[in-house]
């Protein structure tokens, strides 16, 4: 093995593991979420956590976005409008939906991710890869649909928007991995947050920005803000520069076993049998794409391409 590939397999398991810790995160926010979404309206919730994000990374580095390329900029600034535009599309049908409905049509972007990936830049998931699909798609089926309780009449309009949010998702997980670079890493994430500030901002300000009223809001904001914001959307974009878009894909497909996790912890949820049904079948994919694929390097390594022209 040459040491290139070393070095691009090593790059591999440390950007698996790096998006793991980050879905790990983004599973804990549901409970924090859930409860300040009592309080807020969820534009001025997401308003104010963005503008923290952005303050926290541009206080970090203030020089991060000097002399920046242009096609840095139209990548950082395309990644945060469909990302923005898939959360906008997702919150408006789960106003329609049933949570677990919302839940299992925003999950078929694990499926539609490595379809994406395959015609815009001809990358075929290997046959493990395909098995992890697979298998984390029907670990979040039975997450989704089969724990799920409610009921009542559902939306075509809201299924339809929830269907599209989850096709920019899996777009926006092809383009980061394509448009990315490691050294491009820190800008690209200060680009897409200041990009939904943006947009977030546009959503709350015709009401009026709703700000924390207490400490303990604001601390839930600020860790929304900063662990599964700024440092979140850093990680994604180092970590997808090393890992291919499917099996990134998969890995994010464990966030719901980590929300369940965290319930269990923090407010003793009991256990059921989806839980253990569609948790294994999730770990099992993770597994699957712990390593890359023990095909030719140029295979499954696919060079970051920013926006061209």
């Amino acid at each position: 093995m040459s040491s290139g590939a070393a070095t691009s397999r090593r790059g591999y398991v440390a950007g698996v593991g790096a998006l793991s810790a980050i879905t790990a995160i983004w599973g804990s926010t549901f409970a924090v979420t859930k409860d300040m979404l009592t309080r807020l309206p969820i534009a001025d919730l997401y308003a104010v956590r963005f503008a923290i994000a952005a303050a926290v990374l541009i206080a970090i580095r203030p020089r991060a976005l000097r002399r920046l390329p242009a096609r840095v900029w139209r990548s950082g600034i395309t990644l945060g409008l469909i990302y923005g535009t898939a959360l906008v599309l997702q919150t408006a049908g789960l106003r329609e939906l049933p949570s677990s409905v919302s839940g299992f049509v925003t999950a078929s972007c694990v499926i539609i991710t490595p379809l994406i990936a395959l015609v815009w830049i001809r990358l075929a998931p290997g046959r493990r890869t395909w098995l992890a699909v697979g298998l984390a798609a029907a670990g979040m089926s039975v997450f989704t649909l089969v724990s799920g309780s409610e009921g009542g009449v559902v939306s075509a309009v809201a299924i339809v928007a929830t269907l599209v949010s989850a096709v920019l998702y899996a777009l926006h997980v092809v383009a980061t991995g394509r448009w990315t670079s490691p050294s491009h890493a820190y800008p690209l994430a200060v680009i897409q947050i200041l990009t939904l500030l943006t947009l977030m901002w546009a959503w709350a300000l015709p009401g009026g920005v709703q700000i924390p009223a207490t400490a303990g809001d604001w601390a839930g904001v600020a860790y929304l803000a900063t662990l599964a914001g700024a440092l979140a959307f850093l990680t994604q974009a180092w970590a997808q520069a090393h890992v291919p878009p499917t099996p990134a894909a998969v890995v994010y497909s464990a966030e719901p076993l980590w929300a369940t996790a965290c319930a269990v912890i923090v407010y003793g949820e009991p256990l059921a049998w989806p839980v253990y049904l569609g948790g294994g079948c999730i770990l099992a994919a993770m597994l699957l794409v712990s390593r890359p694929e023990p095909v030719k390097e140029e295979t499954w390594a696919v060079a970051p391409e920013p926006l061209a022209g």
